[in-house]
């Protein structure tokens, strides 16, 4: 199958009550997930290095390409040329105004990008999947306005994304002193949200509200070891939260698929919770082509 079918009646999560979403919460955190089958663990560290080289030149090359830098240059470095306003982040949704030039990419970049998915299919996930149109780039600079916005302890799920999606979170810059990125354990997750009762909302509101809360979210949560070259993938279900960065630039790519197998079988519309209300299926969310007509087309 190469293009998005049809997407069954399903019952929208935005629509579901608080009780019903708790109690899919708690489904979908006690049973053994698809990630956890396919590599028998919550995380681990792939390696991509000639993917990553390669997205990291196109990064260089459009922010050379929007005027944003005037030559080549180290990207750790990048904070040292951009202005307040450039790495000021918007304390809604903790975007930065460089991060935006990243919100369309042009045909080279893209054609950078189906090749990563390509390899992703024929290394790492062994059956078709359906994957972000567009990834999201983030680039965090220390010393930015609003830098108190994280860290904002979450997982993907908490904002509307199926809960079968794998995670891909890849360094484009090296981990020097860190890449202000946290993980929880599956575990950690678990245990810190059924004190919550499985209500994600009351979860997230102490994250961010209450210091002591997100201090005991951060002694829970290991920082990213995940060298340039490698690409982090975990479940999504593991609680995560960026952190601001004190010494160099950080860029990063976050990259979702979800198997087909595991969305024909969902019985729920997943659909964002935020200003876009994005539908995580395929033609909205996902490119509306899955990853085998790339491997088998454009992969080569």
């Amino acid at each position: 199958m190469n293009t998005a079918e049809a997407t069954p009646e399903r019952l929208n999560i935005n629509e579901m009550s608080l009780e019903q979403k708790k109690l899919l919460m708690q489904s979908t955190y006690t049973e053994k997930s698809y990630f956890q089958r396919l590599f028998n663990q919550d995380q681990l560290d792939l390696p991509c290095k000639p993917h990553a080289l390669a997205f990291r030149q196109e990064i260089e090359r459009i922010l050379i390409g929007n005027n944003l830098i005037s030559h080549a240059m180290p990207l750790e470095n990048l904070h040292e040329v951009m202005s307040d306003d450039m790495r000021a982040y918007n304390f809604d949704d903790g975007v930065n105004k460089i991060s935006t030039y990243f919100y369309d990419t042009d045909a080279q970049f893209k054609a950078v990008y189906y090749r990563f998915i390509g390899f992703v299919r024929e290394n790492y996930v062994k059956e078709p999947f359906w994957f972000q149109a567009t990834p999201t780039i983030r680039i965090h600079c220390p010393d930015a306005r609003n830098s108190h916005h994280y860290p904002r302890y979450h997982s993907d799920i908490s904002y509307g994304h199926p809960p079968q999606e794998i995670n891909f979170w890849l360094p484009l810059t090296d981990i020097l002193s860190g890449h202000g990125f946290r993980v929880m354990s599956l575990e950690s997750s678990v245990n810190a949200l059924k004190k919550f009762d499985y209500d994600f909302s009351a979860f997230i509101h102490s994250a961010i509200q209450d210091k002591d809360f997100s201090k005991h979210c951060e002694s829970l949560a290991k920082p990213a070891p995940t060298e340039f070259g490698n690409v982090l993938a975990f479940d999504s279900r593991c609680i995560h939260s960026g952190e601001p960065l004190k010494k160099h630039t950080r860029i990063s790519m976050d990259i979702r698929v979800l198997p087909l197998s595991q969305y024909k079988n969902m019985d729920v519309q997943y659909q964002g919770s935020g200003r876009r209300k994005i539908i995580f299926a395929p033609g909205h969310c996902y490119h509306e082509q899955n990853s085998d007509y790339f491997l088998n087309y454009t992969g080569k």
